[in-house]
């Protein structure tokens, strides 16, 4: 089978495109996309997806972080906020896209989330809560309503390597979610699942498989995005 995985930055961006695309076609309204490169910001996966949802889009970022995106994106069409400015989102948009929120905004997501929904609006979540699926380090907030929330968003693209070990996690809408697991000339589809692999699951296929890389490869980051 031909891998998938994108094999640059770019290539992942247009695997997201299109995959927010069929989701919008499918009708979904509410949707999600990670891409946890550990390398490249929020910021710079959310500015081309904005030019493939309804128009006109607001763009809520985290807390001090739209700041930075004036500067990354320059001059654009769109309305951009701190998740902080609420009072400032207005009515005169179709899509509402939140990105770099941390765990605990869950509450102001959450707010935002129903704003969208009760004007029938298109909501965008990019690296949002950025902790692996399913799964949350002590004190990192409302774990329960997180999970609770996540349940009702629609996973439109999905990628995210793993610093210890030579697997690679993706989904793109419609598609099953998979693991690929890296072999001596690439990588390899390991296994499908029609939804996203619990801990429990990821636990399993990783004592199966090769011992743990070497330390200095948490300094480096997943050994996947070496090129990006």
């Amino acid at each position: 089978m031909t891998c998938p995985l994108p094999e640059t930055f770019e290539q992942a961006l247009l695997q997201a495109q299109r995959s927010v695309r069929n989701a919008l076609e499918a009708g979904r309204t509410r949707l999600q996309v990670e891409i946890q490169t550990a390398r490249k910001s929020a910021t710079a996966i959310t500015r081309p997806l904005l030019d493939v949802l309804p128009q006109p889009v607001l763009a809520v970022s985290g807390t001090g972080i739209a700041d930075y995106a004036y500067t990354l994106w320059g001059e654009t069409p769109y309305k951009l906020l701190n998740i902080s400015e609420r009072e400032f989102i207005g009515n005169s948009w179709r899509s509402l896209v939140l990105m770099d929120a941390s765990s605990i905004d869950v509450d102001e997501v959450q707010i935002y989330a129903e704003r969208a929904r009760a004007g029938d609006k298109v909501l965008l979540m990019v690296n949002n809560w950025p902790e692996g699926p399913g799964l949350t380090g002590v004190g990192r907030g409302k774990e329960s309503t997180r999970n609770a929330f996540r349940s009702t968003v629609e996973v439109a693209y999905f990628l995210q390597a793993f610093r210890y070990r030579p697997v690679v996690l993706f989904h793109r809408f419609p598609e099953p979610w998979q693991l690929w697991e890296r072999k001596e000339d690439g990588f390899a589809l390991a296994r499908e699942s029609e939804t996203i692999f619990s801990p429990k699951e990821l636990a399993a296929f990783n004592e199966r498989m090769a011992p743990l890389q070497a330390v200095e490869r948490f300094f480096k980051g997943p050994s996947f995005f070496d090129s990006w």
